[in-house]
């Protein structure tokens, strides 16, 4: 390959110069020529755009304009054609009867008149001349004449209302009137009512009512197509178009060669893939009218850019738009744009032709500079040259050239740098063997073919080598290593490895050591090994995971669940006892705090105690764990720090003790104590009841024995009737008492059998209520069952009887004569409510609460002085106990109690 003078390259460069300046030149010229051309076709281009935006946008706010007008002006329209329809039936009908008066009878007129209205109609032949005289009469019905003569004032419409009715009843009070209600079409066959307005205007001479209705929907639709006919011929397809689409896609006005009015445009498109319709019923039925840019399709190839303003008119549910081609646009760049490319051509020759000369006087200053800057260059090179090999510096006073002589200083201060370079990697490299020799590193240095280079202090103690011994030699695998590490040292000793790893080293001087060893490549005939020594560090590492597994062997032994944190609350670890607890893996707990692993509230609790253990605290507190498909658990909690050996807190350390069975037998210990403490209230109430309330009917008993045997005595009757008056009450108060005694003992001791079966519970009552019946007869009391319903329940039907007996005593005592007690069931859901109501003298709210209590007494006499001692209740508050069930009570002073007893209903 042949080389090129500088000469010839910078003479190719100023040409390669010259041609870019100029080309450059042109290019810009174009370009500006070319953006002022553009820009002045947008300005035009936007000025004609906005004058059509302008001019549709006019166009659509007239049209919907007028098409609010003429919606507005529908009903009034439609009321003037019904009064022109009818004032013109009025005025035949009194021109006839005008002429015919003096001449004809009524029935005559009538019949002329009818003959003549009867064939007139309007509205597309929807409209007809009705008569009805004012007592509702049908007189005159051209679309059902059969009908005619019949009554239809009860007639009414299909929504209930009296059409013919009302419109009498506003003749009567005026003229005329319109009336406005649904009715069917006659000419179709649906079931549709359709809103209708009639006139309707009295006929003097005969009290006739006439009229004229119309279906408000079809005079709409009159009043639509007379609008498109309007708009069809108001404007001049030529410079813009004006189309109406339906809401659901039916196009209504359009001009195109392709489709149709009536056809559905919905889904025709844009060359592009937009959906033109969808994008304009967009825009009309948003409420802001907006304009659209679309490609509306000519044909199935050809596409015409069309600018179109579309608004909505809601109230017909019609889009009005207004569009206006864009292929004029086309035109007017296609005309620029040639006109912009003849001018361009013209400026680039003229440029070439001008710039020839140009470039002629270039190239001779070029020739008479290229000699001086060829002979400089020349010097600087050979100076350069002599300045790197014999260590001097350039001497820059030789050169004429500025550029030159400033380069020569920099080229100087560079070569002083370089000196100056030598001089500190000299020195560094002498600092870098210290370092190496005294490194506490294990180093040596290999060359690419193995010769040691660098052998350190390190490598003669380690190895058991000097460094006579070993440098510039190969490794002495050898005399160093045994076994299977040969070949493995041989394979990777020239190897680029500059990750640690850890080798286990048997040397042949019997040591085992474990060494991090690394490789690195310092330059291309340099690998440096660098070892470090953890010998030490695996043996002491050795004895700690020994005696680390001793810890954690007694640490799993210990039967209590323990745990360990750190200072965050983080769990650290715990045995396996504690993980068997909370039913948890290691792994699940481990790295995770408190409020991770319980409920919240648990979690604040834990989280609190914590915090006070941080604070330097001892902590000891009992607590109750509870998971769900598992039985409560307590615990007693001791928590304590553990610190490292600079006295700082690492964490702490709790340990669970489980008291779970300790609490069970205080637990049971303490319904012991309160088992005996009622037992000893049942025995001294048990005395009392024999103490006092048993005593007192035997000494009654007593005395009215001896005063009856005096009585016989003496022969004094009336005495001893007196007497037997007195034993009767006394023996059956005595007999009661025992009675409950027995029942209460017996179910105190469990002797009596609870034996619930199965049983209509209204007959059990009947047959307890019967015997109390004398009792409150006594008295003078109403004892009324009301027997609603006779459920079948499962109880024990001894108990029930004894529970009605003493709940209706108990309430025959304290109701006064002439009282009245009610007893009824109600069957609900889950319970069978038995309830004893009466209207006695009831009591206060501390005698209530204590009726069923053992240790208090409640008892008291009765409204006649009746004794009483409590058991009673007592003995019903035990058997509804072993049903399962419940007492309630209710009661006011001076208004009475109800006691309900609640069975639970068993399937």
């Amino acid at each position: 390959m042949s080389k090129k003078s500088i000469n010839s390259i910078l003479k190719r460069s100023t040409l390669i110069i010259i041609s870019t300046i100029l080309f450059s030149f042109i290019s810009i010229i174009i370009v500006t020529e070319y953006y002022l051309f553009q820009k002045n076709y947008e300005d035009e281009k936007q000025l004609i755009e906005d004058e059509k935006k302008l001019f549709l946008k006019s166009a659509v706010k007239n049209v919907k304009a007028y098409l609010d007008h003429e919606e507005t002006s529908s009903e009034n329209k439609m009321k003037l054609k019904l009064q022109n329809a009818v004032n013109n039936a009025i005025n035949q009908a009194n021109n006839i009867y005008t002429q015919n008066k003096e001449k004809k009878t009524n029935t005559e007129i009538k019949a002329l008149i009818k003959s003549a209205l009867s064939g007139i109609r309007h509205f597309d032949n929807r409209g007809y001349i009705y008569i009805i005289d004012l007592e509702g009469n049908l007189i005159m019905y051209p679309f059902c004449t059969s009908a005619e003569g019949s009554n239809i004032l009860g007639v009414k419409s299909p929504s209930g209302e009296s059409i013919i009715s009302e419109q009498i009843k506003a003749i009567k009070n005026k003229e005329e009137t319109f009336h406005t209600y649904l009715w069917h079409k006659p000419w179709l066959t649906d079931s549709i009512l359709y809103a209708k307005t009639s006139f309707v205007k009295r006929f003097n001479q005969f009290d006739w009512l006439i009229g004229c209705g119309e279906y408000i929907d079809d005079h709409n639709k009159d009043t639509k197509e007379h609008a498109i006919k309007y708009l069809k011929s108001s404007y001049s397809p030529k410079d813009w178009n004006l189309f109406i689409n339906h809401y659901d896609g039916t196009s209504i006005i359009i001009n195109s060669d392709k489709h149709k009015a009536g056809v559905n445009i919905k889904d025709i498109s844009s060359d592009n893939g937009l959906k033109i319709f969808k994008e304009e019923i967009k825009i009309a039925q948003s409420g802001n009218a907006d304009y659209l840019y679309y490609n509306w399709p000519t044909n199935e190839t050809e596409f015409t850019a069309k600018l179109a303003y579309i608004d909505g008119f809601e109230k017909w549910q019609w889009m009005i738009g207004a569009s206006s081609s864009l292929k004029q646009f086309n035109d007017i760049e296609i005309q620029r744009m040639q006109s912009f490319y003849q001018m361009s051509w013209l400026r680039i020759i003229l440029l070439i032709i001008l710039s020839i000369p140009l470039m002629f006087i270039i190239l001779g200053q070029f020739r008479r500079t290229t000699g001086k800057f060829k002979f400089e260059l020349s010097m600087l090179f050979n100076q350069i040259e002599s300045a790197v090999f014999k260590d001097k510096k350039i001497t820059n006073t030789e050169f004429q050239t500025k550029e030159f002589h400033q380069l020569s200083d920099n080229i100087n201060k560079l070569l002083n740098q370089h000196f100056k370079n030598v001089d500190a990697l000299k020195k560094s490299e002498g600092k870098f063997r210290v370092l190496v020799e005294h490194a506490p590193l294990t180093i040596l240095g290999l060359d690419n073919n193995g010769i040691i280079q660098i052998w350190n202090k390190q490598c003669e103690s380690f190895f058991d080598l000097s460094k006579k011994e070993v440098m510039n030699q190969k490794v002495p695998i050898d005399k160093v290593f045994t076994g299977d590490q040969k070949e493995r040292v041989q394979n990777k000793i020239l190897e680029n490895d500059p990750e640690f790893k850890l080798f286990p080293i048997n040397l042949k001087n019997g040591k085992l050591a474990y060494q991090y060893w690394a490789s690195f490549r310092v330059s291309e005939d340099l690998l440096i090994w660098v070892g470090s020594d953890v010998t030490e560090l695996k043996n002491t590492e050795k004895e700690l995971k020994k005696s680390r597994n001793f810890l954690d062997t007694l640490l799993e032994s210990i039967p209590s669940p323990i745990f360990y944190k750190n200072t965050d609350g983080i769990y650290l670890g715990g045995n396996r006892a504690f993980f068997n607890l909370i039913e948890l893996a290691p792994e699940e707990v481990i790295g995770k705090g408190v409020f991770d692993l319980y409920t919240e509230d648990l979690a604040n609790v834990y989280h609190e105690k914590n915090l006070e253990v941080f604070e330097g605290k001892y902590q000891q507190y009992d607590l109750e764990y509870h998971k769900e498909g598992q039985n409560l658990r307590n615990f007693t909690c001791y928590n304590a720090l553990f610190k490292n050996q600079d006295e700082q807190v690492e964490g702490l350390i709790g340990v669970l003790l489980d008291i779970t069975d300790r609490i069970k037998f205080e637990t049971e210990l303490q319904n012991k104590q309160e088992e005996l403490k009622a037992l000893n209230a049942t025995k001294d109430k048990f005395f009392s009841i024999i103490a006092h309330d048993l005593i007192n009917p035997f000494n009654v008993m007593l005395n009215s024995g001896e005063m009856l045997a005096e009585s016989v005595n003496e022969n004094d009757m009336q005495g001893v009737q007196e007497m037997i008056e007195m034993l009767n009450p006394a023996i059956k108060n005595a007999y009661d008492l025992l009675l409950n005694l027995l029942e209460w003992s017996r179910a105190q001791t469990g002797t009596i059998k609870f034996l619930p079966q199965k049983t209509k519970i209204c007959d059990d009552l009947q047959s307890a209520i019967k015997l109390m019946s004398g009792m409150a007869k006594a008295k003078n009391i109403n004892l009324i069952f009301e027997k609603t319903e006779n459920p079948e329940v499962c109880l024990d039907v001894n108990m029930l009887q004894t529970i009605t007996r003493n709940l209706i005593s108990n309430a025959i005592k304290f109701t006064p004569e002439g009282g009245q007690i009610k007893v009824y069931t109600n069957s609900y859901t889950d319970y069978l409510q038995l309830c004893i109501s009466d209207n006695g003298i009831g009591m206060d709210n501390a005698t209530k609460d204590n009726l069923f209590k053992i240790d208090k007494s409640t008892s008291k006499k009765g409204t006649n002085d009746e004794p009483g001692t409590g058991l009673g209740l007592l003995l019903v508050s035990d058997f509804v106990k072993k049903h399962g069930g419940k007492i309630t009570v209710i009661s006011e002073l001076g208004k009475g109690t109800d006691v309900s007893v609640w069975f639970p209903i068993k399937q």
